[in-house]
């Protein structure tokens, strides 16, 4: 009922405003203003200088050979769950942290 007291009063009260030739001077306007300029996504440069610097941050701190160790003794960790050691559960984080980075990026590449 009430859709169609808004349309009836809608109706009985439309108004025609006259255009004067103002949407040809509006376009005309605005065909001479600049466009906009497309932005430059940064990412990729950001990108690589964070994949460098932890790169090397992870070369000089000794990051490889602890983490070859960490997954080494995985094996352990699913027989014994109390030989849980730090370094252990890290490099499992950081290993499934790098799949998920690689994974992400591959999506987001194909998209």
């Amino acid at each position: 009922m009430k859709d169609d007291n808004i349309k009836m009063f809608f109706d009985e009260h439309k108004q025609n405003i006259a255009d004067d030739g103002f949407s040809s001077r509006l376009f005309a306007t605005l065909d001479c203003l600049p466009e906009p300029k497309p932005k430059t996504d940064k990412t990729p440069f950001v990108m690589v200088i964070s994949i460098t610097i932890g790169v090397i941050l992870f070369g000089l701190f000794g990051g490889y050979s602890i983490l070859f160790e960490g997954l080494s003794s995985v094996g352990v960790v699913f027989t014994n769950y109390k030989s849980a050691t730090p370094e252990i559960i890290i490099s499992v984080f950081f290993t499934f942290c790098s799949l998920l980075a690689l994974g992400r990026y591959a999506i987001k590449d194909n998209a």
